[in-house]
Order: C-alpha cells, then sequence, then structure tokens
C-alpha cells in the first residue's frame, strides 16, 4: 500500500478500460489497503463475506479480485472507466450487466486519491452510461461501514433504497432515471477526457 499524496500538477485523464490495461489496473489493487479492497470486494456476495472474513494476510489473494480483473480486462460485456496518471491507474469504475436493464455498478479509488472528487467524477460518468444503455436500475452491494460509498451514492441518487443489511453487507438499488442531473453536472471533464482539481 501506498500512502504517497498524489501528484497535483499531472493531469488525470478518463479511458475505457481495454486488455492492456491489465498490469496498471492489478497494479492500483496492489497499491490499495486491505481496507479500501475489503470494503469492495468482500462485498461482492453475501455467500464470499463468510469466507472471506475468515481469511488472514493479504487480500490481494482474493477470488473477487481476480474475478473483477478478468471481467474488466477480458469481456466486453461491461463498461469500465479507468482515472489514469500517466502510466499509472488511479481508480476504475464499472458497470457489469446482471439481467435485463440491470447492471451492477463498482467503483474503487486508491486509498491516496480517495476524497479528491475522483469517485464523483467517474460515478457522473457511469450514470451517463447507464442512461445511454437505457437501464432502469443499477445495483451495488456495500461493506455495511462504507459509509463514503454511500454519501457518494445518496448524492447521484437519493431515491436510492439501502436493503437491510445481511451478512455484513447492504444491497443497494438505484433506480437510474430518478439519479440527479445536478449531480452529474457537477462533474466536468475537458473534450479530451482531462480531469484536473
Amino acid at each position: 500500500m501506498s500512502n504517497v499524496p498524489p501528484p497535483l500538477f499531472e493531469p488525470v485523464y478518463l479511458r475505457k478500460a481495454t486488455p492492456h490495461a491489465g498490469p496498471a489496473l492489478r497494479a492500483m489493487l496492489a497499491r490499495c489497503s486491505d481496507t479500501t479492497l475489503r470494503a469492495r470486494f468482500l462485498a461482492a456476495t453475501t455467500a464470499e463475506v463468510d469466507e472471506l472474513a475468515e481469511l488472514v494476510g493479504d487480500m490481494r489473494t482474493v477470488t473477487a479480485v481476480e474475478l473483477y480483473l478478468d471481467t474488466v480486462c477480458g469481456t466486453d460485456d461491461q463498461a469500465t472507466v479507468l482515472a489514469w496518471q500517466g502510466e499509472r491507474v488511479l481508480a476504475a469504475g464499472s458497470i457489469l450487466p446482471t439481467a435485463n436493464a440491470t447492471a451492477e455498478v463498482v467503483l474503487l479509488v486508491e486509498d491516496a486519491w480517495q476524497g479528491t472528487g475522483l469517485g464523483g467524477l467517474i460515478g457522473a460518468l457511469l450514470a451517463e452510461i447507464a442512461t445511454l444503455a437505457q437501464l432502469d436500475f443499477l445495483c451495488a452491494y456495500l461493506d455495511v461501514g462504507n459509509v463514503r460509498a454511500r454519501r457518494l451514492i445518496t448524492r447521484f441518487c437519493p431515491q436510492a433504497r439501502f436493503l437491510a443489511p445481511e451478512a455484513g453487507v447492504v444491497d443497494v438499488v438505484i433506480p437510474v432515471a430518478a439519479i440527479s442531473a445536478t449531480a452529474r453536472d457537477q462533474h466536468r471533464i475537458d473534450p479530451t477526457g482531462r480531469w484536473s482539481r
């Protein structure tokens, strides 16, 4: 894990994930703390929670991490946006289809970039993708303690439903039509895909 503050003067670009992004995405995951990885990947399914909660050691060996990498870099049945600074991936956001007009939304920001607005920017872009794809609902699975993700979801969609926690995981249902246009408009990038704070 790296606690080095992010460079402030290098531009950040958003790009669609390709198979060639695999090593950079894997390197980002390696820079994430166990807490960040646990908040994202323990919430992948409720069935995994009990299994993964017993693991001791490096969360980077968890099957859910590998599954995510394979899905993002190995299939076309998803939409993933990566935030790049030079050759480094700083964050990843994905829409993974699950059923007719429904998809899972996934967002992971490496520790040094959390709280900078990068997650909100990717969230706005994912909201646009969901709208263009004519999805009715997005779903998300959050660790019960993931307050930052709850705030982000509520900012974008006050009508999101947070279901009762089960095994430490909160299921979230986000009606795409209710996503706030105002919240989306607060996050802008220039026409080249460049973002700056």
